[in-house]
């Protein structure tokens, strides 16, 4: 679960750069979590916690933009809100992960293919 703060590509930039990761992915990746997709991410995530716990989503919140709103139905949400998030969190880095170790072998097993192809022709 993202917090929606202003400038995330600028902390995303220093974060990747502080941290020696790959900067234009981190900046690109900022863009998945925006206040158009923020809100179907956070109700998926409340949905997997409500399974996860056992219980019903609660889909007749009546949903109101203001403060009122928040503060009454936080206390019914954030536990199934936080730990769908954690979940959902952890099953999309682990894939990731995965996903990004096997394009990483691909890579080096190609460019050592081509490299040996090379001194071949040589």
């Amino acid at each position: 679960m993202s917090i929606p703060i202003p400038s995330q590509m600028v902390t995303a930039a220093i974060s990747a750069i502080i941290f020696r990761a790959n900067l234009p992915l981190s900046v690109a990746l900022v863009w998945i979590s925006n206040p158009f997709t923020m809100p179907p991410i956070f109700y998926f995530n409340y949905l997997v916690g409500t399974w996860i716990l056992g219980q019903t989503a609660e889909e007749s919140l009546g949903f109101d933009m203001s403060w009122d709103w928040i503060l009454n139905t936080l206390g019914e949400l954030w536990l199934p809100l936080y730990l769908g998030s954690v979940v959902v969190g952890l099953v999309l880095g682990l894939i990731s992960y995965i996903a990004i170790q096997l394009f990483w072998r691909w890579h080096v097993i190609k460019s050592w293919r081509n490299r040996v192809k090379q001194k071949q022709q040589l």
